[in-house]
């Protein structure tokens, strides 16, 4: 894997750039990533990112909060329970959000950093479960009857899936069902996402 040679100074502009309350939690979670394991490379991959064997951990300032994430954090025990999962398409990171730099605890911190360095050099991988989003019976037989639809539906991550069945499931009357129904499936067909014209 390539490191951006230029990553250092780009979390520099990051930080600088950030929203005031963002960026003392920023300095805050860099010092810690990089004392806790001196071997650990600066890095750029959608943003600050630190890599030793692959990647570790990144961060990014939101709205109101700053996200670590941990890339391979559904292998690590999170003994103080403080990981969340990230998106139903990715069963891999694990993350956690700061409001305030007084809510980093340092010691778990570091600990987390380095259980996640070995997990990396251990080559310790975390299979990709997807979950099964049972479909209501008239949207399922519909599918049934459109291969084309179907293959397209069934090759959905879980997340795009949800969409459609909650858009049927939704609607209030029957007749709107019905209708939602058909539209789906002509997207489907087409193969085309509920809300693509948005994304």
């Amino acid at each position: 894997m390539t490191i951006d040679p230029s990553a250092s100074r780009k979390i520099d502009r990051y930080i600088y750039e950030a929203a005031d309350f963002a960026q003392p939690i920023c300095t805050k979670l860099r010092e810690i990533i990089r004392k806790a394991d001196p071997k650990i490379v600066e890095d750029w991959k959608w943003g600050p990112n630190f890599n030793k064997d692959g990647m570790v951990c990144g961060f990014g300032a939101c709205k109101s909060h700053v996200t670590l994430t941990f890339f391979r954090g559904a292998a690590m025990k999170d003994p103080k329970k403080i990981l969340a999962g990230c998106s139903d398409d990715n069963a891999h990171n694990r993350s956690i959000k700061f409001r305030g730099v007084d809510e980093i605890d340092e010691k778990t911190l570091s600990a987390y950093v380095r259980e996640a360095t070995a997990i990396n050099s251990k080559g310790i991988t975390v299979p990709l479960r997807r979950a099964q989003i049972p479909s209501p019976p008239d949207l399922q037989e519909a599918l049934d009857a459109n291969t084309k639809a179907k293959n397209f539906f069934d090759g959905l991550t879980p997340g795009y899936r949800r969409e459609f069945i909650a858009w049927v499931v939704e609607a209030k009357r029957p007749e709107t069902r019905e209708r939602r129904i058909r539209e789906s499936l002509a997207m489907l067909a087409e193969g085309r996402r509920l809300h693509d014209e948005y994304r």
